[in-house]
């Protein structure tokens, strides 16, 4: 059974800023990753020092971080905040 993928208001923000080649692939990882939660194909990974009752994760897609809150029990992941990897800012 896939999970919902919920985007709060914050974060829809956070989507206007990027551009819309980019917005869209992130948008289909996080649509692909909600279908199987394959963690090493879209390239998921558990946040550093989050907390260990609701850990956070993070989606890499190209120079743009998605942090994600997933919740199994409720077949939930949802979208804290997209953001450039500070890294690769040109």
């Amino acid at each position: 059974m896939p999970y919902r993928v919920l985007i709060p208001h914050h974060a829809k923000n956070q989507f206007r800023d990027i551009p819309r080649e980019f917005a869209s692939r992130i948008l289909d990882a996080l649509e692909g990753f909600a279908q199987d939660l394959d963690y090493t194909r879209w390239d998921v990974r558990k946040v550093k020092d989050s907390p260990k009752h609701q850990p956070r994760y993070r989606l890499r897609s190209g120079d743009y971080r998605v942090t994600l809150l997933i919740t199994h029990t409720t077949l939930i992941i949802e979208v804290i905040s997209v953001r450039r990897r500070k890294g690769n800012l040109k």
